[in-house]
């Protein structure tokens, strides 16, 4: 019996020697997946520049489907790690994103050719230069010159650059009339989605009134090409080469408080030295053929904003504020530079009460304002005569 009760007592001294181990070996595990998830949810430099963009587009609420899209077309194989997963959970991605990110590891690699075949012969290419997207402060405040919006002199901008740029955002299309444009994937999630005004603000540059979007390739469809509305396919952009800090025009209704724009359409076209043309008229004369459908008005209280969705006119307004509106497209060439002054920073301080500062930019698209004898020329507004279709 008494050595009963010590081979008993031995095995429990045992059991309790065994748990401890235990013990300590899961606070030390508790402790170190602790200091991992720390690490994951605060230190993103490790992620690569593609889980950093996967990033972005949740963060500017971009739908999965959108960003479903750009991991499809990117190609790229993300090759998750534990610490990537816990990362992108705390950055609010969803579960069927960080899915296809898992996916896409092993759609690259079902594709790969075996290693003993040869690697395919190719021609050196110049890499496509890369542009940085920056949010430009409240105006007043003393400003960080911000980035250039273009690519770096000495390259060239061209079809094939911006198809790439642009082809994890959207569609590129064969549209009858207009030729090679390209679809952006956030209208289809977002309702009576347009550009120029979704995710973006104004500021006010050394080269005039500069749309700042939010979206990744923003820095190429609001400062290059042309936009137009097609019946089947929603907005579409077609590719231009000359830059510009906006391609837009303005209308300000003073007596009713509010200002618009809208996009330039293609056939609007910009001569170096001489300006923007519409069928052979000077760009200060016409307002493109643009009727009041393809304009939004804003109070000028609210045009500071960064969010306009909430302070647009409503529909019902607009055909009136269209027709009590002055067409405001002043640009001049100063030193050599084109500078698309629109409404005019005096007046859109004087309107909306604040001091409009004055952004720098550190590169201005050199070609656009070949001077022709007209530096410093500054036209001035003034209303229309009716097309044809009952607008002025």
């Amino acid at each position: 019996m008494k050595d009963m009760n010590m081979k008993m007592n031995e095995l429990s001294d045992r059991k309790l020697k065994m748990f401890s181990a235990l013990a300590i070996m899961a606070i030390g595990c508790l402790c170190w997946n602790g200091g991992s998830l720390g690490n994951a949810q605060t230190s993103p430099a490790t992620q690569s520049p593609q889980l950093q963009e996967v990033v972005k587009l949740t963060q500017a609420k971009m739908s999965d489907d959108v960003i479903l899209s750009y991991i499809k077309n990117s190609g790229a194989s993300y090759n998750l790690s534990a610490d990537d997963i816990l990362y992108l959970n705390s950055q609010g991605v969803t579960q069927p994103v960080i899915s296809a990110l898992l996916a896409s590891k092993s759609s690259v690699a079902a594709t790969t050719p075996p290693a003993s075949a040869p690697p395919p012969v190719t021609t050196p290419t110049t890499p496509a230069p890369q542009v940085s997207q920056q949010v430009s402060p409240y105006p007043g405040q003393v400003a960080t010159p911000p980035p250039p919006a273009t690519p770096p002199p000495g390259s060239e901008v061209n079809l094939g650059y911006f198809q790439t740029q642009l082809a994890p955002y959207g569609t590129w299309v064969d549209i009858p009339g207009q030729g090679l444009s390209w679809v952006p994937s956030v209208q289809s999630t977002v309702p009576d989605w347009r550009p120029y005004f979704n995710a973006g603000h104004w500021v006010y540059t050394d080269d005039g009134w500069s749309w700042q979007s939010d979206y990744p390739w923003g820095e190429y469809t609001f400062h290059y090409g042309r936009w137009f509305r097609d019946a089947r396919y929603g907005w579409a952009w077609v590719p231009g080469y000359n830059w510009g800090p906006a391609w837009v025009s303005w209308r300000h209704a003073e007596g009713e408080g509010y200002c618009g724009w809208a996009p330039l359409p293609p056939d609007a076209l910009f001569v170096p030295g001489v300006g923007l043309m519409w069928h052979g008229r000077p760009g200060t004369e016409v307002a493109f053929g643009l009727g009041p459908e393809m304009f939004v008005f804003v109070p000028y209280d609210h045009f500071w904003e960064h969010d306009y969705v909430a302070w647009r006119a409503p529909f019902v307004r607009v055909n009136f504020l269209f027709r009590a509106s002055i067409l405001a497209n002043h640009y001049s060439f100063i030193g050599g530079r084109f500078v698309f002054d629109g409404i005019g920073r005096d007046r859109i301080g004087l309107l909306t009460h604040h001091t409009v500062g004055v952004e720098r930019l550190e590169f201005h698209d050199a070609h656009i304002g070949l001077d022709h004898g007209r530096v410093g020329h500054d036209f001035h507004d003034g209303h229309e005569g009716h097309d044809g279709h009952g607008f002025p």
